[in-house]
């Protein structure tokens, strides 16, 4: 399914209300130092290429396919700059559809190709310095400057915090009376987090019955370091601040299937985060049991979706981790 089948086919069976939608977009630099730019066919503003991220690929897969299909260039990927969720960066189309994006945004290099707008989505690109770009929408502007800082504490926090739209849960619950058990791509946060003896923090799934890290689905309205906030103050009772973002995980072999037949692509936003207060307890609800466990048990209890994760806690790469 192509990215915008993939949008057709949702907004053929809910219409024009507020979704949130995965997004990959790149910032791609020459030798220069110049920005390339395109003209949106959409709202007619200067941007960034890229697009949607559709089931069954993942987020570099979708960047390099938009970024070919919007530029005709080939381009190499260097590092993440940002995970872009803030409300502020709600996008409201001329047609009326109303989107929540969660967008992804790497520093990319040209590698290959001939600079070609598709006619479709870019209408013009041009390489822009980067002291005399022009006016852009807000979410290309605060990725640029992110860029231009070096500052990966920007790595989430773009953008103003905000408030659920809607209560927990209620996104997915409306999407699934529209469209059955069809693989959605779904935004979520996760959470590792150490207590002061090393152990790491984990909940037994009310929905499978097995361990995993405290996290949930992102709502419309929140930031996602927001989401991952309120999960964990759901699940285990604990207050906790998110310190930093570990990595971004989605592939097509982790789309889940649950019990009663919905199928799930998720693109997890992994946070380290710290103890701020609460009291460690199971809701009952999403949560059946809480506790924390030395990393020598964690093979018995976890499936590798979850010990990468921790892994790469633990490893404290300088850049999050993009898989």
């Amino acid at each position: 399914m192509a990215s915008m089948d993939y949008v057709r086919w949702l907004r053929a069976r809910i219409g024009p209300e507020p979704i949130w939608l995965v997004y990959a977009t790149a910032l791609i630099v020459n030798e220069a130092g110049h920005v390339l730019l395109q003209r949106r066919a959409d709202f007619e503003a200067w941007g960034l290429p890229g697009g949607v991220m559709e089931p069954g690929e993942s987020l570099l897969q979708a960047l390099h396919r938009e970024v070919e299909e919007e530029t005709g260039l080939t381009v190499q990927v260097e590092r993440l700059i940002g995970l872009y969720t803030s409300p502020d960066f709600m996008v409201h189309y001329p047609n009326g559809d109303t989107v929540h994006p969660v967008t992804a945004c790497f520093l990319a290099r040209p590698v290959g190709g001939a600079l070609r707008p598709d006619g479709r989505e870019s209408l013009a690109l041009q390489w822009f310095p980067q002291q005399e770009l022009p006016p852009l929408p807000r979410w290309y502007a605060a990725m640029i400057a992110d860029y231009q800082r070096g500052d990966l504490a920007a790595a989430f926090r773009s953008g103003a915090p905000g408030r659920p739209l809607r209560s927990a849960g209620e996104t997915i619950w409306r999407l699934r009376e529209r469209v059955g058990p069809a693989t959605l791509v779904v935004p979520a946060a996760s959470a590792v987090i150490f207590n002061e003896r090393g152990e790491i923090l984990l909940h037994r799934r009310s929905d499978n019955g097995r361990w995993g890290l405290p996290g949930g689905i992102m709502e419309i309205g929140e930031r996602i370091d927001q989401t991952l906030v309120r999960e964990v103050a759901e699940e285990t009772g604990l207050q906790v601040e998110p310190l930093r973002l570990v990595g971004l995980y989605t592939h097509p072999a982790w789309t889940v299937t649950y019990p009663n037949g919905d199928r799930s692509q998720p693109v997890v936003a992994c946070f380290e985060a710290r103890i701020t207060g609460g009291r460690l307890q199971a809701d009952g609800i999403e949560s059946l049991e809480v506790g924390f466990f030395p990393r020598d048990r964690l093979d018995e209890l976890l499936d590798v979706r979850w010990r990468v994760r921790i892994e790469d806690a633990v490893a404290r790469y300088p850049y999050a981790v993009v898989m």
